[in-house]
């Protein structure tokens, strides 16, 4: 039996996952393979709505419910399904050997897909781990609604918030937070006020992102009331005060960083071609390559989503680390190891090679309630229509990974749980 392994459960990896298993029962040697998906958690998180989590009322959605409208177990989403989910910390990555070494076991693999995604990258600055919350997981977005409704409840009159990070994620949380405040009023502290500040490093927030979303996106937070600090780097954080490198001191009661990400260890001690940020460099067929020519491979090792970085060579940029890209090279990557399977077990005198092409993904910028900001094409549209549109990607993508009852259900169930969490206007 040949083992193919997929290191990490996001978006990448299950789509790998899932698209492999469609390919290979097609194929006559189907029962000489067998598919392998290695996470330390039992399910897949569905990141965009983290920020919902983070900011859904205790009385509207306890832990249990909100759980299950964001993480999907593997076993339900493969049920049926010739994948194996192994549950278990990867300690190290043996691409000389083929071997993934686990906490537990090992397991030896012919062929490898690489997507454990990225961590918080910290950068070094004091004092700013130990002191700031992140937003990558679950179990973050329950810690930081914790925190505020503990402070709302222990009768703080006004709660200074500061995300450090004005790309995405913290546009989505700060605009989010700020407008929970009056849910935050009406059921715990009639007297809570909550001030929200983005401190951004770059000119403008959002930065790579198209100016027309700025711009609106922009308006909508000085219209509810969220501060934005520009062109301001954080230098050390303490206990109570954000200090920038201007000098200048911001004092906080609850800190998110939402300031980047890094490659996770593992990838970085791999021996193969990455960039200066620690990702895995890829080409188009999404196949990694040894850091240097006289260095062996065992089998044939790809990298998708977050853990690899590939140049797009109209802009000669990185592709941006976004959940499509990674669901699109996923599915690349699984394309191309069941043709090199055909290869070598004689299936097919004609091999194709899958080559993935950086394109200008549609994105969705939530800004609190019922109002997004979302660029499809050449066209941006804005307020509850593009809200709207986001929901329609959401359940087109749970539609992706499990069957149609199953995923109508959640997104209908979240629907009706967040749609009471996001105020029109």
């Amino acid at each position: 039996m040949k083992n193919i392994v997929i290191l990490g459960g996001g978006f990448g990896g299950v789509q790998a996952a899932l698209t492999l298993e469609k390919k290979l029962k097609k194929l006559r040697v189907k029962n000489d393979y067998e598919i392998i998906l290695v996470d330390k958690e039992p399910h897949h998180t569905f990141t965009p709505l983290l920020y919902e989590a983070a900011t859904t009322s205790k009385n509207l959605a306890d832990y249990v419910e909100l759980k299950s409208l964001v993480s999907f177990p593997f076993a339900e989403l493969f049920k049926d399904k010739n994948i194996r989910v192994v549950n278990d910390v990867i300690l190290h990555i043996d691409t000389a050997e083929g071997l993934v070494h686990l906490k537990q076991s090992k397991i030896r693999f012919e062929y490898l897909v690489v997507a454990l995604g990225a961590e918080t990258n910290y950068f070094n600055m004091f004092g700013l781990e130990e002191n700031a919350l992140p937003l990558k997981t679950f179990m973050d977005a329950i810690r930081l609604r914790d925190a505020i409704w503990r402070r709302a409840e222990e009768g703080a009159e006004r709660l200074r918030v500061v995300i450090g990070g004005g790309g995405s994620t913290g546009v989505e949380l700060a605009s989010e937070i700020k407008e929970w405040t009056r849910e935050l009023q009406e059921e715990v502290n009639k007297s809570c006020n909550i001030d929200v500040m983005i401190i951004e490093g770059s000119k403008n927030i959002l930065p790579g992102f198209d100016g027309r979303v700025v711009r609106k996106v922009e308006k909508r937070l000085k219209k509810i009331g969220v501060a934005i600090v520009r062109d301001e780097k954080v230098d050390k954080v303490t206990q109570k005060d954000i200090i920038l490198e201007s000098a200048e001191k911001i004092a906080y009661d609850i800190l998110v960083w939402a300031g980047g990400v890094k490659a996770v260890p593992l990838t970085e001690k791999m021996p193969l071609k990455k960039e200066k940020r620690g990702r895995i460099e890829i080409m188009g067929g999404l196949e990694c390559i040894p850091e240097s020519p006289d260095l062996k491979i065992y089998g044939k090792i790809y990298a998708v989503g977050d853990a690899a970085c590939i140049i797009n060579p109209k802009t000669n940029l990185p592709v941006p680390q976004v959940a499509r890209a990674a669901i699109t090279q996923g599915k690349i990557a699984a394309k191309n190891i069941i043709e090199d399977i055909k290869k070598q077990n004689f299936l097919s005198k004609k091999i194709k090679q899958y080559v993935y092409k950086p394109m200008n993904y549609p994105y969705i910028v939530p800004v609190g309630g019922k109002y997004a900001v979302a660029k499809i094409g050449l066209i941006v549209i804005s307020g509850l229509l593009a809200w709207i549109f986001k929901g329609v990607v959401e359940l087109n993508y749970f539609l992706s990974i499990m069957n149609p009852f199953k995923a109508l259900k959640i997104w209908l169930h979240g629907l009706r749980v967040f749609i009471q969490n996001d105020r029109l206007g």
